[in-house]
């Protein structure tokens, strides 16, 4: 940690990194509420929004598990893992707001 303050610096990889992450997370729910709307369809809107619930969760707690997962994968193989360990706020501020969508709902 530095002692001070300091901004997000945006750059061009931080955007891109972002856009892929909320990608993922859309790709991951729709798939997921595809997926479980046609293995058992739901029959009212409770059950739409029981699905919803179950999908934000699940995707947060995967993304919850994926960042904590990025340090010592990071030590192993550094090439690969430290640019995602650089961008890690990025995605705990992500599973942050994608498990206040999973609260609210």
């Amino acid at each position: 940690m530095s002692v001070g303050f300091k901004a997000v610096q945006w750059n061009r990889r931080k955007i891109i990194y972002d856009a892929i992450l909320i990608a993922g997370v859309a790709l991951f729910v729709g798939t997921f509420m595809t997926v479980g709307a046609l293995r058992s369809p739901p029959s009212d809107n409770l059950a739409w929004i029981n699905l919803r619930i179950q999908a934000l969760g699940t995707c947060a707690f995967t993304m919850l598990t994926i960042i904590l997962t990025i340090g010592p994968l990071a030590r192993l193989s550094p090439r690969f893992f430290l640019p995602l360990l650089y961008n890690r706020r990025h995605f705990g501020v992500l599973t942050f707001f994608v498990a206040l969508a999973h609260a609210y709902s």
